[in-house]
C-alpha cells in the first residue's frame, strides 16, 4: 500500500474518531428526545401562558430539527411571550437541515404560509439560526424574499430578521424599506440597520430618517446617530432642533450634548454656528472612556438636563406626559434614604415614601408650561386615572390634579406591608399589592385581561394624539396582576412599545433590586434612576 494511501486512510480515521468525540453522547440524545416528546404531551392551550412558556423554555439547548419541528406550535400562540420564547429559542438552532425544513415545510408550504403569525415567527427566528454561520445563506435568500412580502407582520419580522442575521448585504434594501410612508416599517428598517452596526452602510438611511414624517420614524433616528455614532448625522440632530419641539427637540439636544461631549446652550443657531467652524476637522471622541462613567451617574441619580420640566431629577421637553405613580401598600413606609433627596432642594413634611413623592409630582405639575399635555395614574392591585386622556396645564387643570395627588394615599391600610413582607398578613385579596403590568400596559392604551380581544400582537398604527413620555416610579418587583414576572412584562412593554415609540423613564424607590426596572427604561430609550428607599 502507498504511502499517499495510508495517510489518507490514517487522515479518515482520525476524522471519524473526532466526530465521534465531538457528538453529543447517546444519552444525552436520548434525555434530549424524551424532553421533546413531554413537551409535545404537555403542550396545550388549556394551560396557562406561564406553564406554556416555561415549557418552551425547557427546549433551550436542544439543538435538533425534532425540536425545531415541536416549536411550530408555540410560534403562533396566542399569547406573545409565548411566541417570543419560541423565536428566542429556535434563533439558538445551528443546523442547515432546520433552516431548510422550516423553508420548505413552513415557509413554501401552502397551507402553513398563509398563517402570518407563524410566518412571522419562523423567519424573525432563522435571523438568529442565520446569525450563527451555519446557514447564513439560506437565510438570507429566505428574509430578503419575504420583506417585499404585502402583509405587515411578515414583512416587520423579515427586517427584524435580517438585523438579528447582521449581514451587511442586506443594508442597500433596509435603506430603501427605510423610506417608507409606513411608520411601522420605515422604523424596523432603521432598527435593523442599527442592529447590523455597519454605519458607513447606514448613514444615508439614518440620516435621510431625521426627516421623515411620522415622529417615531424621527425618534428612532435621533437615537441612531448615537448608537451607530454616526459624524454624518450631527447637522440633522440640529436641525431637528430647530423643526422639532416637544420630546424629539429635547432628544436631538441631548443626543447632540452625548456624542459631541459639548455643553453648547439649547438655541440652535448656536449649535450651527459651533458646526459651521468645526465640521471639517471635529473627530468622534473615545466613546468607551466615557460609558462606565454615564452608566454610574445614571444608576446614582444624577439629573439629566433636556431642558425644561423635571421629576425627581429627569428632565424632560416632551409635551404629551404620563405620570404613572406606585400608591401600593409598601409606599406607606418611610424613605430609606432622605440624604439622597436632599440634592432636589426640598423640605418634605414626612419621610412616607409616597408623601414625597406626591410633594415632587405636585412641584413637578406646578412647573409645567400650558403647551404640555399631561395625565396621572396612580396603580397598586389596580389602577385610578386622574382623566380619561391628556389634559392641557391650565391653571384650572393643574390645580385641580394637585388635589387629586394630595389626597392620594397608600393602598391596602397602614403597615400592611411590612406584615405582609413579615408573614404576618394574608395579602392575597389585598387592593394594595403591586400591578405592574397592568399599569405599564394601561399607560400604553393596551387593553388588557378580559378587555383584551383577540391574540396578543404588536400595535403598528400611530395614534391620533399619543403619549410620548412615561414616567413611572415604583418602589418594588409587581406581585399581583395577570403576569408577575419582569422578564414577560419586559417583554410585553416591547409587544406593545415597539412601533409606539414612547420614551419610559423610570424612577425606582426601593431599598434593593431594580435590574429589570433599569432593563425596562434601557429598551424603552428611557432613564432608570434609583434614588434609594
Amino acid at each position: 500500500m502507498s504511502l499517499a494511501r495510508l495517510l489518507a486512510l490514517g487522515l479518515v480515521a482520525l476524522l471519524a474518531t473526532l466526530a465521534v468525540l465531538a457528538a453529543p453522547a447517546p444519552a444525552q440524545d436520548a434525555q434530549d428526545d424524551a424532553t421533546v416528546r413531554e413537551f409535545k404531551m404537555f403542550y396545550d392551550k388549556d394551560k396557562s401562558d406561564q406553564e406554556r412558556y416555561e415549557a418552551v423554555r425547557e427546549l433551550e439547548g436542544i439543538d435538533s430539527l425534532g425540536a425545531a419541528k415541536a416549536l411550530i406550535i408555540a410560534l403562533e400562540d396566542d399569547a406573545f411571550s409565548v411566541r417570543e420564547a419560541a423565536v428566542t429559542v429556535l434563533a439558538t438552532h445551528t443546523k442547515p437541515e432546520t433552516v431548510a425544513w422550516l423553508t420548505e415545510n413552513v415557509l413554501e408550504n401552502r397551507k402553513l404560509a398563509k398563517n402570518e403569525v407563524l410566518v412571522a415567527g419562523v423567519l424573525e427566528g432563522m435571523g438568529g439560526i442565520g446569525a450563527s454561520g451555519t446557514a447564513s445563506e439560506g437565510v438570507y435568500t429566505a428574509l430578503m424574499e419575504a420583506v417585499d412580502d404585502k402583509r405587515l407582520p411578515v414583512q416587520l419580522a423579515a427586517v427584524a430578521g435580517l438585523g438579528r442575521l447582521g449581514d451587511a448585504r442586506a443594508a442597500p434594501k433596509l435603506s430603501e424599506v427605510s423610506t417608507s410612508t409606513d411608520g411601522a416599517t420605515a422604523l424596523a428598517a432603521v432598527d435593523a440597520l442599527v442592529e447590523i452596526g455597519d454605519g458607513e452602510a447606514a448613514t444615508e438611511a439614518v440620516v435621510g430618517a431625521l426627516r421623515h414624517d411620522d415622529f417615531r420614524v424621527r425618534a428612532r433616528a435621533i437615537a441612531a446617530v448615537w448608537d451607530l455614532k454616526l459624524k454624518a448625522g450631527i447637522r440633522g440632530l440640529i436641525e431637528r432642533m430647530a423643526e422639532e419641539e416637544g420630546r424629539l427637540r429635547g432628544d436631538a439636544f441631548d443626543t447632540l450634548k452625548r456624542i459631541t461631549r459639548r455643553q453648547i446652550s439649547d438655541k440652535p443657531e448656536d449649535w450651527f454656528a459651533w458646526w459651521d467652524r468645526n465640521e471639517s476637522r471635529w473627530e468622534l471622541p473615545d466613546f468607551e472612556a466615557i460609558a462606565a462613567a454615564e452608566k454610574k451617574a445614571a444608576i446614582e441619580g444624577t439629573q439629566y438636563s433636556a431642558g425644561g420640566k423635571q421629576f425627581l431629577g429627569v428632565e424632560t421637553k416632551s409635551e404629551k406626559i404620563t405620570f404613572v405613580i406606585d400608591v401600593s401598600d409598601s409606599m406607606n413606609i418611610p424613605f430609606g434614604d432622605p440624604e439622597r433627596l436632599k440634592a432636589l432642594g426640598r423640605e418634605y413634611s414626612s419621610t412616607q415614601r409616597l408623601a414625597i413623592v406626591k410633594e415632587e409630582l405636585i412641584a413637578t405639575i406646578d412647573s409645567l408650561p400650558d403647551s404640555t399635555r399631561f395625565n396621572i395614574m396612580a396603580y397598586a392591585t389596580d389602577i385610578d386615572l386622574w382623566k380619561k386622556k391628556l389634559a392641557k396645564a391650565s391653571v384650572l387643570n393643574k390645580n385641580n390634579a394637585k388635589t387629586w395627588v394630595s389626597k392620594l394615599e397608600p393602598k391596602g391600610g397602614t403597615g400592611s406591608g411590612f406584615r405582609a413582607r413579615t408573614g404576618l398578613s394574608d395579602l392575597s385579596a389585598n387592593e394594595g399589592q403591586t400591578n405592574t403590568h397592568l399599569a405599564l400596559l394601561s399607560a400604553l392604551g393596551e387593553e388588557v385581561g378580559e378587555r383584551r380581544k383577540g391574540p396578543q400582537v404588536f400595535e403598528t398604527d400611530a395614534e391620533r394624539e399619543p403619549v410620548d413620555t412615561i414616567f413611572f416610579l415604583t418602589d418594588g418587583e409587581p406581585t399581583v396582576g395577570e403576569i408577575v414576572d419582569m422578564v414577560r412584562i419586559r417583554s410585553e412593554v416591547r409587544r406593545v412599545n415597539q412601533y409606539k415609540g414612547v420614551q419610559i423613564h423610570v424612577i425606582y424607590v426601593g431599598t434593593f433590586g431594580g435590574d429589570d426596572f433599569q432593563l425596562l427604561a434601557e429598551e424603552n430609550g428611557g432613564v432608570f434612576v434609583s434614588i434609594g428607599g
